[in-house]
């Protein structure tokens, strides 16, 4: 059998391999953002002395040791996935990125001591709390140089940098590196704050003693201002982030915004049209029961809600009546019917921008509430189940990133891309159309 035609039965290897960095990389994300959420969260602790930042630290620490090795696992199997199914594309990356996979994997040996230390000590430390707080940070730096390590190999896989595969330093900073980088390190927060919001709803439905439902309450508003205050970033990161893609490999931006896979696109700002309008819906419930009656920020929040409604719908609205072809959902004369307020340009960056100012300014409401405190343990079921949405949505928004990014280097297929314009899908070297240099045989 020829060197690298091992393929996996029914589903095929791309499926396989898409299904194991995919899980992955919620398993890691999570843990990266959950490691200085709470260390985050015990530091507050330390210094407001209110012991519920205290417990939900030690919770989320505990829960970041049990998902560890479940992460750990997966990464071992993906990679052994990788150098099984794509054995030539692996070596060519592994040459590439000698030194960036060695220090990825101090970075990843560094985190597992960190963190596991960091928990044990937790009742050992507990005079010594500052640092303990700094052992939390420290995990979650090696953490955040893991994920930069890996970053570097994924922006080089779609913008290749234009240099000899042979210079660490271009090739490490290639065009779209520090944009995604910046991507990543945003997003991470912002999912496990949605997934923190939602687990705190769930557990506040199922809560019968005032204490739980009162920490579970807060729980849920904790987690939602990570959710929701770092997803406000993102469209402006996203921005940035598209823009390279754009400058470096114009074919694969074209593909995923222009091409027959857009539809992708407009399902991730469906996915923060959800996002926001439940983070929205459910600050304004909760400016009710805010300790010092504030009508005026409700009112002006009321405002804001339908505006975000309105930008939101302009997200969404395809460009043309070719909406998803590959399932069929075609309408009329499909791409030649042009759609004018679905337009990139002007009316895109209107809603996206506007979903960020106004996303800004409820927040900005809302935190003036906070300062005075709420009633917590008496929020309803409806502002719950938004919550508990949100923690669905934010999940599918990772894996709809996810495949966005990776199926733009495949350009229709036509052909599809391991390293874009590089190697193929095939794991033949295109020389021709690569834009970095020195990938040929004996160099």
């Amino acid at each position: 059998m020829p060197i690298g035609n091992l393929d996996v039965p029914i589903i095929g290897k791309n499926v396989t391999i898409a299904v194991l960095v995919q899980t992955h990389i919620l398993f890691a994300a999570f843990i990266i953002g959950a490691v200085l959420i709470a260390a985050t969260s015990e530091y507050l602790g330390m210094v407001t002395k209110q012991p519920r930042y205290e417990r939900f630290a030690r919770n989320l620490a505990r829960f970041t040791v049990l998902l560890f090795a479940s992460g750990a696992a997966l990464a071992i199997t993906f990679v052994l996935a990788l150098v099984t199914l794509f054995p030539i594309f692996f070596s060519y990356l592994q040459n590439i990125f000698f030194w960036v996979f060695l220090v990825e994997a101090f970075m990843f040996l560094g985190q597992i001591i960190i963190v596991y230390a960091w928990y044990n000590v937790w009742d050992k430390l507990a005079y010594r709390k500052s640092l303990h707080v700094v052992f939390g940070f420290v995990a979650g730096f090696f953490g955040l140089m893991a994920m930069t390590m890996i970053d570097a190999v994924a922006s080089f896989m779609l913008t290749p940098a234009q240099a000899n595969v042979n210079d660490v330093a271009r090739t490490f900073l290639n065009q779209t590196m520090v944009p995604l980088n910046m991507h990543r390190f945003v997003g991470n927060f912002s999912y496990v704050g949605f997934l923190v919001a939602g687990w705190g709803a769930w557990r506040y439905l199922r809560s019968t003693s005032e204490e739980d439902r009162e920490y579970y309450d807060w729980m849920g508003h904790f987690g939602l201002l990570w959710g929701f205050g770092f997803l406000l970033l993102q469209p402006v990161v996203g921005y940035g982030y598209l823009k390279a893609i754009r400058e470096s490999s114009p074919e694969a931006f074209n593909t995923i915004m222009l091409g027959d896979k857009a539809w992708t696109f407009l399902l991730l700002v469906f996915w923060l049209a959800v996002l926001s309008i439940a983070s929205v819906a459910y600050f304004l419930h909760k400016l009710r029961y805010a300790v010092r009656p504030m009508e005026n920020l409700r009112k002006l929040s009321v405002g804001a809600f339908a505006l975000m409604a309105l930008f939101s719908i302009l997200n969404v609205i395809p460009a043309d009546a070719s909406i998803v072809p590959q399932i069929g959902l075609v309408f009329g004369g499909g791409e030649d019917v042009q759609i004018p307020l679905g337009s990139m340009y002007p009316w895109k960056y209107i809603g996206l921008i506007g979903l960020t100012l106004v996303g800004l300014f409820v927040l900005a409401l809302y935190l003036r509430a906070t300062a005075s405190g709420f009633e917590w343990g008496r929020a309803s079921r409806w502002s719950q189940y938004a919550l508990m949405v949100s923690a669905v949505v934010v999940v599918l928004t990772m894996v709809t990133m996810g495949y966005t990014r990776e199926t733009a280097r495949r350009v229709d297929n036509e052909p599809g891309y391991l390293i874009y314009g590089c190697i193929t899908l095939q794991q033949q070297l295109t020389p021709e159309t690569c834009a970095a240099t020195g990938l040929e045989r004996g160099d």
